[in-house]
């Protein structure tokens, strides 16, 4: 298997470039929760009682750890293929 190409190395981290359409995919799925993370930490203020406003805070702070980890997952993996998958490919039917 070949090595994919890096694009920038900064102390050991590595961009790669390869495979731009499902990097880029993951990536826009990170951004979306981090998105929705913002938003639903941003109305824990307008929660009409504490248990609301807690579970609007760590369901937040959840989305924003799950969209970062996504973001910098699909650029810094060297290896996609088992991480953000292809349609499953079945044989021809006869």
């Amino acid at each position: 298997m070949t090595r994919p190409r890096a694009w920038v190395t900064m102390s050991g981290m590595r961009i790669y470039r390869d495979d731009i359409w499902r990097r880029s995919g993951g990536a826009l799925v990170g951004i979306g929760l981090c998105a929705f993370g913002i938003y639903s930490l941003t109305m824990v203020p307008q929660a009409p009682d504490a248990t609301l406003a807690d579970r609007a805070m760590w369901w937040g702070i959840t989305l924003n750890i799950a969209g970062v980890a996504s973001f910098l997952l699909s650029w810094l993996a060297p290896d996609l293929s088992g991480v953000w998958c292809r349609s499953p490919r079945f044989p021809p039917r006869k």
